[in-house]
């Protein structure tokens, strides 16, 4: 997914901001919220297709070539294992940029 970098980025730069920066819209934290749900959506289908990978390598062990069956299974735990930290800190940067924009969204509801 071509624009995950860019939003990541946006993510990270929206977080550094902090919540007291001015000019910050509740619009724009929502957008970047809205790609970064796409974006962890990405991620859990991806991890769901390494795991079903891996299940089907798994089965297959006791057939031939197990070595290089082995060797893969040994490559998609790695690809799961990213996959996950990817979504854990995505989580988590999302989680805070959810509250930053609900104090945004209060903030121009007052003003």
């Amino acid at each position: 997914m071509a624009a995950t970098p860019k939003t990541y980025a946006q993510i990270t730069a929206l977080l550094e901001e902090g919540s007291e920066e001015h000019g910050r819209s509740a619009e724009r934290l929502e957008d970047t919220l809205t790609a970064g749900y796409a974006i962890a959506l990405t991620l859990e289908a991806k991890r769901l297709r390494i795991e079903r990978r891996i299940a089907e390598v798994a089965g297959k062990l006791g057939a031939d070539e197990s070595e290089l069956r082995a060797k893969e299974l040994a490559g998609l735990s790695e690809r799961l294992s990213k996959a996950d930290n990817d979504l854990v800190r995505l989580r988590t940067s999302l989680a805070t940029l959810k509250d930053q924009a609900r104090a945004a969204r209060r903030a121009e509801a007052v003003a």
